[in-house]
């Protein structure tokens, strides 16, 4: 069940940071690793993708990404640690962006709102993670607390990826306490108008009340369709 998380998860991300890059162009250099129909993918590329996905996922420097990858057991629980395998997925999904784009799905508005959508939830994630990464720090006891906690869901995980996995839930509820904090003061300092009478003949249900701001989501969350 974790691998499949991981592998789920590292295709939905791998997948934003390809319609991304490819939408705007990447101008990456170096020598090519894989020709897609003639589209090429680099050293530089397939490593640039390779990090920034680990990195977002992990919450883990290059050194950290690199040692998970020489580990089997790593490995054997995220598949796309495997470099070979993560160039395999980019191919995989360039064929199916390719196909996508001669049927002109890149005319298409939702397309369009999309892409414009993930690029906000990308920018704002790495952002947020750069202006706050010295202020979260995580202590050995609230990894242990946590594991006796749950101790039952990491049967038969070795402990360092189940300290590892405990260490990202935490940062990641700490980093959503920042980025709400920040929330609540840009609004304070920022001038935000709403037109109450455009939005309430957009409601379709009838409620005449104008609904709330909704609350930020989880960084990595991109948007739903």
């Amino acid at each position: 069940m974790k691998k499949n998380i991981f592998i789920i998860a590292g295709i939905l991300l791998l997948s934003s940071m390809l319609l991304l890059i490819t939408a705007c162009g990447n101008g990456f250099s170096g020598e090519w690793v894989a020709k897609i129909n003639g589209e090429t993918i680099t050293d530089e590329e397939l490593d640039n993708y390779y990090y920034a996905q680990h990195k977002s996922m992990m919450n883990l420097p290059k050194e950290e990404i690199d040692k998970l990858a020489a580990n089997p057991s790593a490995t054997a629980q995220n598949p796309l640690l495997n470099k070979q395998e993560f160039l395999e997925q980019m191919i995989r999904q360039q064929l199916v962006y390719q196909e996508a784009v001669d049927a002109g799905a890149l005319k298409d508005d939702e397309v369009k709102a999309l892409i414009d959508m993930t690029r906000q939830s990308v920018v704002m994630g790495w952002y947020v993670k750069d202006k706050f990464k010295d202020d979260i720090e995580i202590s050995q006891d609230e990894i242990e607390q946590v594991y006796a906690q749950q101790r039952s869901r990491f049967q038969g995980v070795p402990i360092e990826q189940a300290e590892m996995y405990i260490k990202q839930n935490i940062y990641q509820q700490k980093m959503q306490m920042k980025l709400r904090e920040m929330v609540e003061n840009l609004r304070e300092e920022s001038k935000i108008e709403k037109n109450t009478e455009l939005l309430r003949k957009k409601i379709k249900d009838g409620n005449e009340e104008v609904p709330k701001d909704v609350p930020t989501p989880p960084l990595g969350k991109q948007p739903q369709q």
